[in-house]
């Protein structure tokens, strides 16, 4: 039993709708399944005299908002703390951490199918199949000619990227730390902040160029470390500021490496240089701490 308060607040990863089934994992890795091969069949569609191209942009935009509602899913699984209504001495305790192990296959889950590099990837001849239905643009100018589908899975992965990275999030798994008893290990702070920055920055183990869409899933990475290093919120904790300073400066050195290597384009070298100035130029401004 749950109420819509427990929905609205999120912490609950059973009190939510959208799902189906009792294994929400399953069920998220099914959507996506569902999402990517929409995206595989958009490549190869033989489209009848009577079709339009519209109807593969709103195919691609129905699978891009159905893969965001399974990883809002998997996000509550994420820091997640079950509520129970129990009696008193029912043996049931009313708080319980999601145990460690689904949390961390909710996380692998978004790496793999949402943040990683080939997750709904979108090739140059299906951007180029992404016209509008013109009659149904009719003389309105709310529906624009070209419809950047990057940009859309972008704010998909911006969304993932500003609830994994959120205070709220931080305080919450600093607080369950407190809540699993030995031997059970939490899911700790530090593991969720080096498995993003493994998904988001995968191309630095490469050798070859950075493409643009991954560039631009970067910055968003980076400029939200530095956010937190430079503006930590009140509900910022101790650990999770020296956290971020923390995996912001070697983060930087990384980059400063990288944009040394060859088989970069212009582009993506200015990206690394540019990127390590910035989480540089955090790290050494000056902060009043408060506490």
């Amino acid at each position: 039993f749950a109420t819509d308060e427990d929905n609205f607040l999120g912490i609950d990863p059973d009190a939510v709708v959208f799902d189906l089934g009792d294994d929400v994992l399953a069920f998220a890795s099914r959507r996506f399944d569902i999402a990517q091969d929409l995206f595989k069949r958009q490549e190869t569609r033989t489209l009848r005299p009577d079709e339009d191209y519209g109807s593969v942009r709103r195919g691609l935009g129905f699978a891009v908002r159905d893969a965001g509602r399974a990883a809002g899913i998997l996000m509550r699984q994420i820091g997640g703390v079950r509520t129970l209504r129990d009696f008193p001495n029912t043996g049931r305790d009313p708080l319980q951490a999601v145990p460690a192990e689904q949390q961390r296959a909710a996380l692998k889950l978004l790496s793999q199918r949402v943040l990683s590099a080939d997750a709904l990837a979108v090739s140059p001849g299906l951007q180029r199949k992404l016209a509008p239905d013109f009659l149904e643009r009719g003389d309105s100018l709310t529906v624009p000619t070209d419809f950047p589908l990057t940009q859309t899975v972008l704010d998909l992965q911006r969304g993932i990227l500003n609830r994994l990275m959120s205070d709220a999030l931080a305080a919450r798994m600093l607080d369950n730390e407190g809540k699993v008893s030995p031997p059970a290990q939490p899911l700790r702070l530090n593991e969720l902040y080096a498995q993003l920055e493994a998904d988001v920055w995968s191309e630095l183990q490469g050798k070859g160029d950075i493409p643009q869409a991954r560039r631009d899933l970067q910055r968003e990475h980076a400029n939200r470390l530095a956010a937190l290093v430079l503006r930590p919120g009140q509900m910022s904790r101790g650990d999770a500021r020296a956290l971020t300073r923390t995996r912001a400066a070697a983060l930087a050195q990384r980059l400063e490496q990288a944009a040394k290597r060859g088989g970069l384009s212009a582009e993506a070298r200015a990206h690394l240089t540019d990127t390590a100035e910035s989480l540089r130029s955090a790290l050494a401004a000056t902060l009043q701490r408060a506490g």
